[in-house]
């Protein structure tokens, strides 16, 4: 069983935590992360979802999950890369592009540039069904066509790959 702190309007944690698939109550908020790995051609590493996924399933997505309780974004980020994947960041590898604030959730959104191979590359079954590269342009068009895409989300994604030179 999964444990998620409760955090307040201003990303504030509220000394609340709740079992994970708990409803967040009216202006509470859970928080997530997003991680956008990529290699020094600044190609990105996307998975696709399983389609067991109680979420979003079988779709092309980044490394991403629920921050648990006690845990920061970066921590839960570490931890996510190396859980779904198999890739092993450290904390300062991670740069913080921006953190978007939804209905009832925060997610934070974080950059890390890591040269790696996809072939040695440990696939969760239960999480990510397959991985692969793929380039700014191609991403940007896979988070427009998402179902929970938004315009301030794809903005902080625009933005981070404009500052390193991606678009």
């Amino acid at each position: 069983m999964e444990y998620l702190d409760i955090y307040d309007e201003n990303a504030k944690r509220t000394g609340r935590i709740i079992v994970r698939g708990t409803p967040v109550r009216l202006g509470e908020y859970s928080m997530s992360v997003h991680l956008y790995i990529y290699n020094r051609a600044g190609e990105f590493l996307v998975q696709k979802r399983s389609k067991n996924k109680r979420s979003l399933p079988g779709i092309w997505s980044v490394t991403c999950g629920a921050v648990t309780a006690g845990e920061n974004s970066v921590e839960a980020g570490v931890r996510e890369a190396a859980e779904e994947v198999g890739l092993f960041l450290s904390p300062d590898e991670l740069e913080m592009a921006g953190r978007v604030k939804k209905k009832r959730s925060f997610i934070d959104i974080y950059f890390a540039k890591k040269d790696f191979s996809t072939e040695k590359c440990v696939l969760q079954k239960e999480e990510v069904e397959e991985i692969r590269m793929c380039s700014a342009r191609e991403l940007l068009s896979i988070i427009q066509a998402s179902e929970r895409a938004n315009s301030g989300y794809t903005a902080v994604i625009e933005n981070a790959m404009k500052a390193r030179g991606m678009l």
